[in-house]
């Protein structure tokens, strides 16, 4: 029962969200123990078809499917076929990089964790370039073997996850540091466990995944295959372009890269998926997982400079609220904004839904969170008051910063005010910051986007000589390069 939520609030809230965004579409979820206690479809999950969104409309979950890789790898590991602690190479023999003594040292553990060294790195731009169309697909399911490689330019083939491999192997690049020493989401660690699984398993990804957890646990709107989209409605896939219009993208196929974002699942099935942690291995009153499982799946293995945690394939807060712990992750890809969590302690599970790229999804999800245990609705956000740093500091903070992902931020000084500028393909965004310590700025960025008082936190990482040589953005750092 949901005491403290007040539907009629919190719909006005993602209403005047949804209007600020333009996403078309937002579908929310949220259940204790058995029961569906709430479900609200916001718009439409196609434009054209004007779709209703339904408790089983299908969308796609981008990164939420990272938890799902990890319930995979530790599923194998109880059945005594791997150990986390095992170095990855002992599952992928000609997993290396440019240093191999580092690569010899990164584990299945580090892998899960965002740990292993590896920054961000341009690969699934690569991947994209032979990306399929839906249409494609289902005209030649195996035209992604065939498709010429002439027009990429002399840019690296990436096809499956033996591709990203060889990739990874000759791509030349900087650690961050040693295995386990800094955390830095990684979609590439996640893609090569998904090949782990194959080979560990015996069975494709998504075969091991539908016997060993889809179909024990009835989720039978949750699929990797685009062939099966046509047996359910389907959420229309839609981003901003160059000018700002909201445009329809195809749905497309990716061999690599399935195990770390290319699940599509509704929210009904998600609720159902976050029944296995809260009752800790059981679903209907059948085990299928041992406790221990859920456990390592869900502690705290990493700590972020938000107070945060990162587990296996998602983030941990142990003290979010009065002895409330929160378990959750989000996902972001192309026409997909997703955010999944529960209370392990209540059994509360909320799921949103979403089909525009970068629509604030964990908006929806903390708002939803914070009503139901009578919290204000910006609880969750880390509010860091100003404080004066004297100058000589702040130009420590001051250059260009880039990854390989395509990130590229520069941080600024009019010799008075700190600025923060994103560069895009087309345009540069500038925006104030402010310090908020010897190592963190808050930049004031998006708010009549998102319609409040958000900001965002940055946290710098300096070297033993007191230089800056990283940010941290979210779960990403991002390396100083000026």
């Amino acid at each position: 029962m949901l005491k403290n939520f007040n539907p009629n609030e919190f719909e006005d809230y993602v209403s005047e969200l949804k209007e600020k965004t333009g996403v078309p579409g937002i579908g929310v979820g949220i259940s204790i123990g058995d029961n569906l206690e709430y479900f609200k479809g916001f718009g439409v999950s196609d434009v054209e078809k004007r779709q209703p969104i339904t408790p089983d409309t299908v969308f796609g979950l981008a990164s939420v499917t990272k938890s799902f890789t990890a319930l995979c790898i530790n599923l194998l590991a109880e059945e005594k076929k791997l150990s986390t602690a095992h170095p990855v190479k002992r599952y992928l023999p000609e997993f290396t990089i440019l240093r191999s003594w580092a690569a010899d040292k990164m584990t299945i553990h580090s892998f899960l964790t965002h740990t292993s060294g590896i920054p961000p790195l341009p690969s699934l731009d690569y991947v994209n370039e032979l990306s399929i169309t839906l249409e494609e697909y289902l005209k030649d399911p195996n035209c992604l073997k065939n498709k010429p490689e002439d027009s990429l330019g002399g840019k690296p083939v990436i096809r499956d996850n033996k591709d990203l491999l060889q990739f990874i192997g000759n791509y030349e690049f900087e650690l961050l540091g040693r295995p386990g020493q800094y955390l830095s989401y990684s979609n590439d660690c996640f893609s090569l466990l998904g090949e782990v699984i194959q080979r560990v398993s015996g069975l494709t990804y998504e075969q091991y995944l539908k016997k060993n957890i889809l179909d024990p646990l009835g989720m039978d709107h949750t699929f990797i295959d685009l062939a099966a989209l046509s047996n359910f409605e389907v959420q229309g896939l839609y981003y901003r372009d160059d000018h700002g219009n909201v445009v329809k993208a195809p749905w497309k196929h990716r061999e690599a890269f399935v195990s770390s974002g290319s699940l599509k699942s509704s929210i009904n099935d998600l609720l159902r998926y976050m029944d296995l942690y809260v009752n800790k291995g059981f679903c209907d009153g059948n085990r299928i997982c041992e406790t221990g499982t859920i456990d390592r799946i869900t502690s705290p293995y990493y700590s972020l400079e938000d107070g945060s945690y990162y587990g296996y394939g998602f983030q941990t807060e142990p003290e979010y609220s009065n002895g409330i712990t929160l378990i959750h992750h989000g996902g972001n890809i192309v026409g997909v904004a997703s955010y999944i969590g529960f209370i392990p302690e209540r059994k509360i599970k909320v799921a949103v839904l979403s089909n525009l790229s970068n629509f604030p999804a964990s908006k929806v999800f903390f708002a939803a969170v914070n009503a139901i245990l009578g919290l204000p609705r910006s609880y969750n956000e880390l509010r860091m008051p100003p404080v004066d740093i004297p100058s000589y500091h702040l130009e420590k903070l001051i250059g260009r910063y880039a990854s390989g992902e395509g990130t590229e931020i520069t941080i600024a000084s009019d010799g008075k005010n700190l600025f923060y500028i994103t560069h895009g393909k087309n345009r540069e965004s500038v925006y104030c910051a402010t310090p908020t310590g010897y190592d963190s700025i808050s930049v004031q960025r998006d708010r009549e986007v998102l319609g409040d008082e958000e900001d965002i936190n940055l946290f710098f990482l300096f070297d033993p000589k007191g230089q800056v040589w990283a940010m941290r953005q979210g779960l990403r750092l991002i390396p100083k390069v000026e």
